[in-house]
């Protein structure tokens, strides 16, 4: 197998994102800020910001306001997956398993880290 870079690579970062924001669509407002997401993810918070700002940008993800501000006097936002999102889930997810069919990536990196393999 080749040897696998401990920081994941683009596609699968983006991934985690629209598969965590696909499986939280039904769920409060609450599983789909930002601290849940990074929690979930395993993707640092700075780096999570730009990826969310330029999902937004290119219609992956939409960013919704809630109009109320959080304890520290932020903006209290939270984020879905677009329709285009999740289209753009499915056919990177089927490149992972590609990738994984031919030994790029682990079976690993197909989950979010918040799963129990």
């Amino acid at each position: 197998m080749a040897a696998v870079k401990k920081q994941r690579d683009l596609p699968v970062t983006i991934y985690r994102i629209l598969l965590y924001l696909s499986r939280m669509r039904s769920e409060d407002h609450d599983s789909r800020r930002l601290v849940r997401i990074e929690r979930a993810t395993g993707i640092d918070r700075k780096e999570l910001r730009d990826h969310l700002q330029r999902l937004t940008e290119v219609g992956l993800i939409e960013r919704i306001d809630e109009g109320s501000v959080g304890r520290g006097g932020h903006q209290l936002v939270h984020w879905d997956i677009s329709p285009m999102g999740r289209s753009w889930r499915s056919d990177i997810g089927r490149f992972i398993q590609l990738a994984q069919r031919a030994e790029y990536y682990p079976e690993s990196f197909f989950y979010l880290p918040s799963d129990a393999i």
